[in-house]
């Protein structure tokens, strides 16, 4: 009597998985729903399981046929052994990967120095020393007079080499600081800076073209 329960409640599970399930055809005229797990015709006995739960077994002689729902394959869960697609290999034993055509190597343009900057004409100085020049030229334009009082002297002992930052600072729009440039040049720019001086007789400021007009000598 209990055997006779188990098999119509295992009979009734597999009809309520019969919409998405393998069929399974017996030769008493059953009808059998469910995952047939393994190939039929089979050299042994024949599983079939349900997804509500539980599995049958049946012998090959009592199947007739049975009929495949591949939408009914199970899958197992990503991530357990067996369901990793087998990577492609980019390199073979003794083979080197496969590579494009070598982009020809870009030519590093020579990085310029400090002194590099120049003009041409201009006496090229060290980087510290540049930098000490433009420090003293940047000093002239200060509201504070002590500043350019120490920067003019500065400039002075440095000589010659500062007339090209001179020149560049000579059209400032503070008159003070035109008037300490030509100052500057007429002690120690000798005939170089005779350019400037003679530019300084238009400066705007009546100043800077007395000074200019006193180191040419007229």
């Amino acid at each position: 009597m209990k055997k006779t329960l188990l098999i119509l409640t295992v009979l009734l599970a597999a009809g309520a998985d019969s919409a998405l399930a393998d069929t399974v055809e017996l030769r008493n005229g059953r009808v059998i729903h469910g995952k047939v797990i393994g190939k039929f015709p089979a050299s042994g006995p024949l599983t079939v399981t349900f997804t509500g739960g539980g599995s049958m077994t049946l012998d090959p002689d009592s199947i007739l046929r049975v009929r495949r729902d591949t939408r009914c394959d199970f899958k197992v869960p990503p991530g357990k052994p067996g369901t990793e697609k087998p990577r492609k290999v980019q390199e073979s034993a003794g083979e080197k990967p496969r590579t494009g055509p070598k982009k020809p190597a870009e030519k590093k343009k020579p990085v310029k120095e400090a002194n590099e900057s120049a003009e041409p004409g201009e006496a090229r100085v060290d980087p510290k020393l540049e930098a000490e020049i433009r420090r003293y030229v940047s000093e002239l334009s200060r509201q504070r007079s002590q500043n350019r009082v120490r920067a003019e002297a500065a400039l002075k002992r440095l000589g010659p080499v500062t007339l090209p930052y001179l020149e560049k600072a000579a059209r400032h729009p503070f008159a003070l600081t035109r008037r300490a440039i030509i100052r500057i040049v007429a002690e120690t720019g000798g005939a170089e800076g005779e350019k400037l001086l003679r530019a300084a007789l238009k400066d705007e400021d009546s100043w800077v073209r007395k000074l200019a007009r006193e180191a040419l000598g007229g």
